[in-house]
């Protein structure tokens, strides 16, 4: 019997070395009719597990398999997806019987993998969706329009985006805002790669101290939603979401480097590097970048950073992607003092803002200083079980510090006896794990888990003796949520919804201090929060047209600070609470609508849209509060209030003139209002900073192949904005005129070596028409310029 046995073992191997000598297996690609260059074909054995084959097609999308064994397979047919880390996406599969035949030619289709890969939006879902089957209201700024604008900063590039109110108070590295909408500035998410950045240090818990800190050092592109996100990406999504997103490596090495000098002060450096093997296996991508600003607006404002990033991605395997991630973020400035009233200015009234009459503008504090900086550090997994699964995973490690100097020196209220000194420290820890499940082609649901770990730590002093103290808080959260994306009628019909329900763990806090605020306190965790999100569009094919709607509600986290916020009184000597642990989640309702039309051939392209949100319950600040249980708070604290609503209408249009030029424009109206006035007293509802209408357009021109062109340009109506006043100790309501700005780049190519390196001459006018206006009081800069010499290989 061992004898028989091994014969049939020697058989079985025979006859598999010969019927591997005969068959022949060759085919071709296709994209739309068009050849698709290096795609990837794999060839799996259905009798002999283990037995599989793979190929990458020729320039001509060729492809073949020879000497292979006479029997049945499966054939898959994909492409390589940036967004997944060059990941391979199996789109096409066949059957392939060759038990008779001893060669055979096939055809295998792309279109859907490839249309896919090349016109996707993350931001929308959580996972990448065909821009055109986005139901929700969402731009996208590339790499391209980014180096078209000459932009430094990732607020440049936000400014003209519909329903976005920017502000920068006080030139760069100042503070930065983003109010989406007509709400406020914590109402927007900023996401790196698609995970929460935010400081939870800040006063409200968002990333408003470092949004001026995030260059455009190495960027792949942003993608910006508009409208209620918290069931996809959880707090602070109220308004909107914005995703900054690195580039993915290239199998070329490639790079580039820059530098450019101009008014103000101005130096810059940056430069990125790329590179890969030819296998699609291992890649890498880093960027950095250096500015700085020696004069400032006043002068004597100084200003610097340094941004550094980094990205390595790893696959193993075809369905494996493993990807490292960092960003670094280092900054310095020295800050003004803030606008002052001037001159006698009657209270509860507003005033039509004068500089020199009846305003003082920010005001050169030669002894106050702030540094600041942030480490963001991921590491992602993704694995395709097959085509109908895929599991991924992220951690993110988030550490932000700000460290502020304020000396006697300077206008205005200044600290007594010596400098003050405060630091504020924040740590996030996220873990997030999801499947993407697709049980037939046009349904895609998603199940997912996410952990987040935050610690606030708040640590000052000055020269009177005992005021040095420390706080310390930790919080933590454990959520789960579930998103389905469903096409319907050939996938003219695409329908989303969501929920996402997170429940939190609140620490006791920690100071430094006897006879601390919140001393003795029974604490209850936070209450959940349960959010929900729905969205709908339909797309006519013969007219071009899509419709859309989408309905969702947000929440904000109450931060540590609006918690357990304390401040160190001179005037009591002693500690004085304003903070409330009993507050509740900010919540809010959205909903907007929209119609889309394209015209010549999508060479034309309109959007209107109607949005509306109502903030049901939000976190104000109070002068006259109550005690928490034996706390007093004698000048004030946060408490949970009414909120108010914005409503409006975002038009715009995008038009293709010709193949060389591009233009942007769009009008935004905005009606937004309180339920309760933010300057008491004041009778007045209308939400502060956001004016009723602005107008915004980018235009980009080609000339030839060398010459490139571009105007960017933003007008607003006026606005109200508060000033303190410093005499009074009152808070006077000021009508400042809208920003008139436009900003006018160029760039000249020239090309050595065979076209490897692009050398490039660019240069940019700022605020070309010169236009004074001030963002609350704060100067703006006039007309600058700035010019620079650049490499691209």
């Amino acid at each position: 019997m061992r004898f028989i046995g091994i014969l049939f073992l020697l058989g079985f191997l025979v006859s598999g070395i010969f019927a591997q000598s005969g068959a022949v297996l060759e085919g071709q690609v296709l994209n739309s009719a068009t050849p698709e260059r290096n795609a990837r074909v794999r060839l799996v054995s259905l009798v002999r597990a283990g037995n599989q084959f793979e190929t990458i097609t020729d320039d001509n999308g060729n492809f073949s398999f020879r000497n292979i064994a006479n029997e049945k397979y499966r054939i898959y047919a994909g492409v390589n997806a940036p967004e997944l880390g060059m990941l391979t996406v199996w789109v096409d599969e066949q059957i392939i019987d060759l038990e008779s035949d001893q060669s055979k030619t096939i055809t295998l289709q792309v279109q859907m993998a490839y249309t896919q890969i090349k016109e996707t939006v993350n931001v929308s879902a959580d996972t990448n969706q065909p821009f055109s089957e986005v139901s929700k209201t969402v731009s996208i700024i590339d790499a391209d329009e980014v180096t078209n604008r000459n932009e430094i900063t990732l607020t440049d590039t936000l400014r003209t985006i519909p329903g976005f109110r920017v502000q920068q108070l006080g030139g760069f590295g100042r503070l930065a805002s983003i109010k989406t909408r007509g709400l406020r500035n914590q109402d927007t998410a900023i996401l790196i790669d698609g995970i929460r950045f935010r400081d939870p240090a800040a006063i409200n818990g968002d990333a408003s101290p470092f949004l001026s800190d995030f260059s455009t050092a190495n960027i792949g592109r942003v993608e910006v939603l508009r409208g209620s996100g918290s069931s996809v990406y959880g707090t602070n999504a109220i308004g909107g979401v914005i995703d900054f997103q690195t580039p993915t490596p290239q199998k070329e090495f490639n790079g580039s480097f820059l530098s450019e000098y101009g008014g103000l002060g101005m130096t810059r450096f940056r430069g990125d590097v790329g590179s890969g093997t030819a296998d699609g296996k291992l890649g890498f991508t880093t960027g950095f970048s250096k500015t700085r600003f020696t004069r400032g607006i006043d002068g004597d404002d100084d200003a610097d950073n340094l941004n550094l990033q980094g990205r390595v991605d790893y696959n193993p395997s075809v369905n494996t992607n493993i990807s490292g991630r960092l960003y670094f973020s280092d900054a310095f400035v020295r800050l003004n003092g803030n606008p002052d009233t001037f001159g006698t200015v009657p209270s509860g009234q507003i005033i039509d803002a004068n500089k020199g009459v009846n305003f003082i503008v920010d005001q050169n504090d030669p002894d106050n200083f702030q540094r600041s900086d942030f480490f963001s550090g991921q590491l992602a997994l993704t694995q395709i079980f097959n085509p109908k699964a895929v599991f991924s995973a992220s951690y993110q490690g988030l550490k932000t510090k700000r460290d502020n100097e304020n000396g006697v020196l300077g206008a205005g209220f200044q600290p007594f006896g010596g400098p003050q000194f405060s630091t504020f420290d924040g740590q996030i820890h996220t873990l997030n794990t999801k499947v993407n499940l697709t049980p037939v082609r046009n349904n895609l649901l998603t199940i997912g888990y996410e952990y987040e770990f935050e610690k606030y730590g708040n640590d000052g002093f000055d020269s009177n003796p005992g005021s040095d103290f420390f706080a310390r808080v930790n919080q933590s959260s454990n959520t789960i949520f579930a998103q389905n994306l469903l096409g319907l009628f050939n996938d003219k019909l695409q329908l989303a919804g969501g929920f996402r329900v997170q429940f939190f763990n609140l620490d006791d806090p920690a100071f430094s201090v006897n006879n601390a605020p919140y001393e003795n306190l029974t604490l209850d965790n936070p209450p959940n929060a349960y959010t929900f999100d729905g969205a709908a569009s339909y797309y006519f094919a013969k007219t071009g047209t899509k419709i859309r709607g989408h309905i969702g509600n947000g929440y904000r986290v109450p931060s540590a600070y609006e918690r357990f916020g304390t401040f160190y009184s001179s005037f009591s000597q002693d500690f004085t609470a304003i903070g409330n642990p009993y507050l509740e989640p900010e919540r809010s309702i959205a909903f907007d609508t929209g119609i889309e039309q394209g015209f010549m051939k999508n060479r034309v392209r309109l959007t209107a849209t109607y949005f509306y949100t109502k903030l049901t319950n939000t976190i104000g600040y109070g002068n006259v509060v109550p005690a928490i249980d034996t706390t007093p708070r004698p000048f004030g604290g946060y408490e949970n209030t009414k909120g108010g609503i914005a409503r409006g209408t975002e038009l715009s249009g995008q038009f293709k003139a010709t193949d060389s030029t591009d233009i942007f424009a769009s009008y935004t109206f905005t009606n937004s209002d309180q339920r309760r006035p933010q300057v008491g007293g004041s009778g007045i509802i209308q939400s502060l900073g956001i004016p009723e209408n602005q107008f915004t357009l980018v235009a980009t021109q080609r000339i030839g192949k060398r010459i490139f062109v571009n105007f960017d340009y933003v007008a607003s109506s006026s606005y109200l904005a508060p000033i303190f006043s410093n005499t009074t100790f009152s808070t006077i309501l000021y009508r400042f005129d809208g920003s008139n700005r436009g900003d006018f780049s160029g760039r000249y190519n020239f090309v050595t070596l065979r076209e490897k390196y692009n050398f490039n001459i660019f240069g940019t006018v700022q605020n070309i028409f010169d236009n004074e206006y001030f963002e609350n009081g704060f100067r703006t800069e006039g007309v600058t310029g700035r010019i620079g010499l650049g490499l691209n290989f």
